[in-house]
């Protein structure tokens, strides 16, 4: 090759690379699908388990925002659906103990009925 058939080739490889990383758009829906997940599950308050998953999708949340202001943009991505996992996560860990907490006031509700019904069928 010669050398102007090699500065070609390499402005050429110069143009292709950066077409293809400015290629990469911001990860806006990501975001906005990761930031209403968050909203959704600390509307639950949640507790215990679910409150250290919901601050692991915070965390998350903060390091797409982190690495989209820096322009990172498959890294944004990648934590944005991070964080959206996590925090329909804890808002399933957080509907499941409220659930059983239902399961439980209703279970011992129960039971105080069939202790009172026991104590009326003996008189």
């Amino acid at each position: 090759m010669t050398l102007s058939t090699l500065k070609i080739h390499t402005a050429f490889l110069f143009l292709l690379v950066s077409a293809t990383v400015l290629a990469v758009e911001p990860p806006i829906a990501e975001l906005s699908a990761a930031k209403t997940a968050v909203d959704q599950a600390e509307r639950l308050a949640p507790r215990g388990t679910a409150a250290q998953t919901l601050e692991a999708a915070k965390t998350s949340l903060t390091d797409a925002q982190a690495f989209n202001d820096k322009r990172k943009y498959r890294e944004a991505g990648t934590a944005a659906i991070r964080a959206q996992v996590t925090a329909e996560l804890a808002k399933a860990q957080a509907e499941l103990a409220k659930s059983r907490m239902d399961v439980d006031v209703k279970s011992a509700r129960n039971a105080d009925l069939r202790r009172k019904l026991l104590i009326n069928t003996e008189r």
